[in-house]
């Protein structure tokens, strides 16, 4: 080693002993005037130390605030302001804005995103969901509402997709660590969640409320936990995943899958059966056009006997229940089930609103305060309301059509087709066994979103859009990877 080389590694050496003299110095100096502002109760100063380290870590350590980010997501509660219709899921929202400032600052300084990334369809389909959103702002009925709708849209999508992708890039490691903060996360929701409910007798009525304040309601709780098994037990396969990584995920998996069943929600389970269908499809490699021919003949039978199945359905009186057989059998129920109804209320106050205006549609973030009006006296039931807090459309297809026309419908479509096809297609083609199981753990993941979208919708929360957007993520960067190990 030359002298010119001795002298630059003594100088790195010395470099890095000063660094970490001044982190224990600014360390000690915190503790200290943390300890000093609680003995004299001056609260500001831990909220602004917390602040700082925060700051810290999103500037310096962009890797741990998405770790962090993922694991707060499903711990953080949602703190709202009535008077200027604003709220924020806390800490994890906080940490998704502040990702994305730094994101365009980055952008305008020093960040290079490949341009594979930038051109993928995936990609495109995000810019053309976005494109329409945007300008269904401008003819909104309630632009403020609209823009600050969109302006969450960009903070989850720029964080769980554009940020997580650079972090994505970097190894299936950096992949699993990222969910499995999230699966971290929610265990503890789910142990919880589970010792209240187990308080209560397991009662089927307190598991619609009992997860709250970490999740509104047992429908998007059940809906995270769907989304999240398919990963949990994806990961057990992974290549150079250790033994106690194999038992983590192993924990995991069964304490989410009992958190799953005690969630009491019929979309949930609907969408991880339709997970588990789609993956017997993929592994039968059943043909395409078999596929399509058999929808085509459900479809049209689902037409011809479409007074049959609604006269049966109005038949069905079995209301939701803690018996599972029931419970499953309630799904039907059209006639006296609450849920069912008032859902169906939505829907057809939706289909109001889009027909009023079909291209444009209301403005994205403002259903809930225009519906009321649409609501039809014939489908309203015990738990409707006219004071525009009654959520969404409940529906991932049919409120983006009321709130941004026809075209946002179709830009959702678009989405769900071309992850889709870009995810089987990555699995079948891709030599890397890697990236094969991760594009099929989060395609999975994935129809068990879209299915659970015909009965809800959850991606104006943090806590699915984390992992949404993540899975496109994950799925474009496998296939980016699979193309270049070709070339």
């Amino acid at each position: 080693m030359t002298k010119n080389q001795l002298n630059h590694q003594q100088n790195l050496t010395n470099n890095s002993k000063k660094r970490q003299i001044f982190g224990i110095a600014i360390a000690l100096f915190l503790i200290l005037a943390n300890g000093f502002a609680i003995i004299r109760e001056f609260s500001y100063v831990p909220i602004v130390s917390v602040a700082l380290i925060g700051a810290y870590i999103v500037i310096f350590h962009t890797d741990w605030a998405l770790y962090i980010t993922a694991f707060c997501t499903p711990l953080s509660v949602i703190l709202s302001s009535k008077e200027i219709h604003l709220g924020l899921s806390l800490p994890s929202e906080l940490f998704m804005i502040s990702l994305t400032f730094l994101f365009f600052v980055r952008i305008l300084y020093d960040l290079k995103i490949k341009r594979d990334f930038i051109k993928h369809p995936i990609s495109i389909a995000i810019f053309i969901y976005l494109g329409w959103m945007l300008i269904t702002c401008f003819t909104s009925v309630r632009p403020i509402i609209s823009f600050k709708y969109f302006a969450s849209k960009l903070w989850f999508i720029t964080c769980c997709y554009w940020m997580f992708m650079q972090l994505a890039e970097d190894g299936w490691q950096k992949i699993v660590s990222y969910f499995s903060s999230y699966a971290l996360g929610l265990l503890i929701v789910v142990s919880i969640t589970t010792v209240k409910h187990a308080l209560s007798g397991f009662d089927e009525h307190y598991a619609h409320w009992v997860m709250s304040p970490f999740y509104n309601d047992h429908t998007a709780y059940g809906a995270a936990l769907a989304f999240m098994i398919p990963i949990t037990v994806g990961f057990i396969f992974l290549d150079g995943i250790k033994y106690w990584q194999k038992l983590l995920f192993s924990i995991l998996s069964v304490s989410l899958l009992a958190g799953f069943y005690l969630s009491f929600s019929r979309a949930a389970w609907l969408s991880l059966i339709a997970a588990i269908g789609v993956f017997i499809i993929i592994k039968l490699r059943i043909k395409l056009s078999w596929l399509v021919s058999f929808s085509a003949i459900f479809g049209a039978l689902i037409f011809f006997y479409a007074d049959d199945i609604l006269y049966k359905m109005s038949k069905n009186s079995q209301d939701s229940s803690g018996n599972f057989v029931e419970h499953v059998q309630s799904i039907s129920n059209i006639s006296t089930d609450a849920s069912n109804m008032e859902r169906i209320n939505r829907w057809t106050a939706a289909f109001g609103m889009i027909k009023e205006k079909p291209i444009f549609g209301w403005g994205p973030g403002t259903y809930q305060f225009e519906y009321a009006s649409f609501q039809q006296a014939k489908y309203q039931t015990i738990i409707s309301t006219d004071f525009g807090d009654g959520g969404n459309a409940h529906s991932e297809y049919i409120n983006p059509c009321a709130e941004s026309g026809i075209f946002g419908m179709i830009s959702v479509f678009c989405l769900l087709i071309c992850v889709m096809y870009y995810g089987i297609k990555t699995y079948i083609h891709s030599q890397n066994r890697n990236n094969k199981l991760l594009s099929l753990i989060m395609t999975l993941s994935l129809v068990s979103y879209f299915t659970h979208g015909v009965f809800n919708n959850f991606l104006d929360t943090d806590k699915l859009s984390l992992l949404f957007w993540s899975a496109f993520a994950v799925i474009m960067v496998c296939n980016v990877n699979s193309q270049q190990l070709k070339s």
